[in-house]
């Protein structure tokens, strides 16, 4: 039951991009604080963005429909779901796909294009 617990809380994380470099997890946390925004655990990272938690999906909802396009310190804030959030389908089928189909077509091309 707690991984189903993590799986859920997983998908209330949100990349904000855009942010000041010298913004720090304070600032960031007062920018929320100031839109009536809950948040459960914010990780800055180096290069202008940072990982926002929330506690439930609706928090995380509210935070895109507030901050996506809001202006701070003079940037437009980029806030969406996290890449990690999205699933990836199928992905060594396709591959192992991409790959026959490569052999198969470099077979063909190459003993007519090279001669």
């Amino acid at each position: 039951m707690s991984e189903q617990l993590k799986t859920v809380s997983a998908m209330n994380k949100l990349y904000i991009g855009n942010l000041p470099i010298e913004a720090d997890e304070a600032a960031v946390r007062q920018l929320f604080a100031e839109q009536n925004l809950t948040v459960a655990d914010i990780s800055v990272k180096r290069g202008g963005y940072a990982f926002v938690d929330f506690p439930d999906q609706s928090a995380a909802d509210r935070a895109i429909d507030k901050l996506h396009g809001y202006s701070y310190c003079g940037l437009p804030l980029i806030v969406e779901p996290s890449v990690a959030n999205k699933k990836i389908v199928n992905v060594p089928s396709l591959q192992s796909a991409s790959t026959t189909q490569l052999k198969e077509g470099n077979n063909d091309s190459l003993s007519g294009s090279w001669r």
